[in-house]
């Protein structure tokens, strides 16, 4: 402990883990080792699923937004029929349908076995 303005203040010491060495230590010890390195194909192939995940959101986005606009102006313009109290859970039901198919849009783009099926073609390829 030290003093300082009146005020006894204790001197920052390094954490200790569970089998006795420092924190700082084996932080080291970890980042250390061998660090794996991307290859050229795999960064273009992290690359290419991350650009094809954000264009499948925002073709999720969409789907979503056409048919709840679609079913809004088919039922309350075309139809005529008016906003009832009473089928509001019925709308709400279409609108849940509707969220479903765009979270499907979603989980379809989302190209995880991308990079197993680029090293199957390069593999036959090769051939």
């Amino acid at each position: 402990a030290k003093k300082q303005d009146g005020a006894v203040a204790m001197e920052m010491q390094p954490l200790k883990s569970a089998e006795g060495g420092d924190v700082e230590e084996r932080e080291r010890k970890r980042s250390s080792g061998p660090k794996k390195e991307k290859s050229v194909l795999q960064g273009k192939l992290t690359k290419l699923a991350v650009q094809i995940g954000k264009a499948g959101l925002v073709m999720s986005a969409v789907t979503v937004i056409i048919l709840v606009l679609y079913f809004v102006i088919e039922t309350f313009v075309v139809q005529g029929r008016p906003w009832l109290a009473e089928c509001t859970p019925v709308y709400v039901q279409y609108w849940v349908k509707f969220f479903i198919i765009g979270v499907t849009v979603l989980v379809v783009a989302v190209p995880e076995g991308l990079p197993l099926a680029v090293t199957i073609s390069l593999a036959y390829s090769v051939k």
